[in-house]
């Protein structure tokens, strides 16, 4: 929705200076209208996407009706309507936005309200009577808020980029860089972020802040829900309908907008599952962005094309991209600028793609379909866990007809033994693993490297593989750059998946049932089957907006090549190596992402100066 900044120090010039920077540097997240309250002690900016109440009553920083609290907020409440008859029955509002509902809200209920809100948010309250400011961040964390603490003040912003001093070479975080060479993995360790000195504010937290303070101290509102296996229910035909019923309600209250509404389609199951809940429930045109590589083995078109067809109304506006334009010389450094951190693969390229296509066809919102597979159990290591709670449960039946339907290979069927058999054998194994990995990368960069950062879930606890996906390796990172891709190009991205009340009824149904018939995801497809074709409902792979890294890799490699040769991020035997297979044209998957990722670390050195 919005951009936010905040500063908490003693300084009322310092803090309007570092707001009106923030400002600049933020613009692209509210390129509508922009606002600053300065005080002695807080000087607070807002940048505004005009999203619900598009007239001045939706400006911010706002104050509260008594005159004591002053918001500053980014994302959307979608039930605040609702809280307002419920708990503001009498209060006269002036407008209809989600920020005068919070605002008056909390001088009511102060961090309570906070249980009862539906939707994403940072948010930034000062109270001007206790001096003192109110911050707090939404379950999933899908709004994004940094803080740094300087010589003298707290500084707070919805980027890194304005944290950053002028002129300054910040420092990285080693554990971060280094984590991130040696395996993909990023936005898994908490607070850190790949800056040395620049965290996180935690997910489904608050916390009171003022100038005094040296520590922040935030505590935890909600926790993804936690029950005992025995007392979990069977995926039954009441738990089905419940499921669904969530699901709808998920993704219908996410159309709230007094702007246009468009989604991401990629042909899998989750972004078709909201395609067909809009196709059945809403009446308005909704525009429809996907992007394929024509004619490869993952070109998913067949099944977008499907869902399409599924449309009676005639209510799709497509919209399609070609993956085979994406140019790595050309478009990385611009997206590391976008991200502020190395990321993943190139379908984050992609997305952002999409989002450049959205904003062109005037779009402000987009719904899309992450969380899923992170709710569901959707990924191959979350799918081991349930394949050996069913072991262990004795439903082998269930156990076998999986593992045969599934066709994973012998591999994967010795490490569920192994994990049945000797959990302590494998983890310790699992661990050494990671470690081994490490050995690809320059050791200088292994310095200052803190393994205590690095959690390992266990596989015999489904529920540690659930959060850890939820908290740890999967949902950090998705919705980091669904909200860099999206505010780059002034567009809000929605998450229906990642609406709370559906892991609070996730959570009650029993581990065993995620996985059936050899279909991962089956709660998911069978609650939400009448809004899926068929082609879709039945499939088994995974892609995802696939992107065609190693052809990508090939068009560029004098790039690619000079990338390493001016820099030493991995070791000298790993990079010739890696080089003379891009030059033989013989790279594998794993060996595109570790070239992948060495450039992403050195083009985020330079782009950032980071020491």
């Amino acid at each position: 929705m919005c951009g936010i900044a905040g500063y908490i120090g003693r300084s009322k010039d310092n803090g309007l200076g570092f707001c009106k920077n923030a400002g600049v540097l933020l613009q692209h997240r509210g390129p509508d209208d922009t606002g600053i309250y300065n005080q002695e002690q807080v000087s607070l900016l807002h940048r505004r996407l005009s999203i619900l109440e598009l007239s001045e009553l939706g400006h911010q920083p706002m104050t509260s009706s008594c005159g004591r609290y002053t918001i500053v907020f980014n994302g959307e409440i979608y039930n605040h309507l609702e809280l307002r008859k419920r708990h503001l029955p009498t209060h006269t509002f002036r407008g209809h936005s989600d920020t005068e509902t919070i605002i008056e809200l909390f001088a009511q209920m102060q961090e309570k309200m906070l249980t009862e809100m539906v939707g994403m948010w940072a948010i930034i309250i000062w109270d001007n009577e206790a001096q003192r400011a109110f911050i707090s961040r939404d379950r999933y964390g899908q709004k994004p808020l940094y803080v740094r603490k300087v010589a003298d003040a707290w500084l707070l912003a919805s980027e890194v980029k304005p944290l950053i001093g002028r002129g300054e070479q910040p420092t990285a975080d080693p554990t971060a860089v280094v984590e991130y060479l040696a395996l993909g993995n990023y936005g898994h360790l908490g607070a850190h972020t790949f800056f040395g000195d620049i965290k996180h504010f935690p997910q489904g937290s608050y916390c009171w802040l003022s100038n005094q303070d040296q520590t922040l101290t935030a505590h935890k509102y909600w926790y993804l829900p936690e029950i005992k296996e025995k007392e979990k229910r069977p995926f039954d035909e009441v738990a089905k309908k419940k499921l669904h019923d969530c699901i709808v309600e998920g993704v219908l209250s996410q159309t709230l907008a007094d702007v246009p509404v468009g989604i991401t389609l990629s042909g899998g199951i989750d972004s078709s599952i909201i395609a067909g809940v809009l196709s059945t429930y809403y009446d308005k045109d909704i525009h429809i962005f996907t992007a394929q590589a024509p004619g490869s083995r993952y070109d998913e078109s067949k099944y977008v094309d499907a869902v399409i067809a599924m449309n009676k109304k005639g209510n799709f506006i497509v919209h399609r991209k070609n993956l085979d334009e994406l140019s790595i010389k050309n478009d990385l450094s611009r997206y590391i600028n976008i991200q502020e951190e190395p990321f993943g693969d190139p379908s984050i390229m992609a997305h952002g793609f999409l989002m450049k296509m959205a904003a062109d066809a005037g779009i402000k919102v987009i719904l899309n379909g992450q969380g899923a597979d992170e709710l569901f159990f959707g990924y191959n290591n979350m799918a081991q866990a349930i394949l050996l709670q069913q072991m262990t449960s004795m439903k082998l039946g269930m156990f076998r007809e999986n593992l045969k339907e599934m066709n994973l290979g012998r591999s994967y069927m010795l490490r569920i033994m192994l994990q049945f058999f000797s959990p302590g054998l494998e983890f310790i194994l699992r661990n050494k693993s990671r470690v081994k990995r490490r050995g690809i990368i320059e050791p200088s960069l292994l310095n200052g490297v803190n393994n205590k950062l690095v959690s390992l879930y266990d596989y015999s606890i489904p529920y540690d593989v659930w959060r850890e996906s939820i908290y740890g390796v999967h949902i950090p990172h998705l919705v980091h750059y669904d909200d860099r891709n999206g505010m780059a190009n002034s567009i809000e991205g929605r998450m229906p998946f990642l609406d709370h009340r559906i892991a609070e009824h996730v959570a009650t149904i029993r581990s065993s049932d995620f996985l059936k018939h050899g279909l991962r995801k089956y709660l998911l497809r069978e609650s939400c089957k009448q809004y899926l074709p068929e082609s879709v409902y039945s499939r088994t792979d995974k892609i995802g907006f696939y992107t065609p890294l190693i052809d990508a890799l090939y068009r560029d490699e004098q790039w690619v090549t000079a990338q390493f040769k001016s820099r030493q991020t991995l070791t000298s035997a790993q990079s010739a190596a890696l080089l003379a297979q891009l030059s033989a044209k013989t790279l594998t998957v794993p060996d595109a992402l570790q070239i992948w990722r060495a450039a992403s670390v050195n083009i985020w050195k330079d782009e950032f100066k980071v020491r």
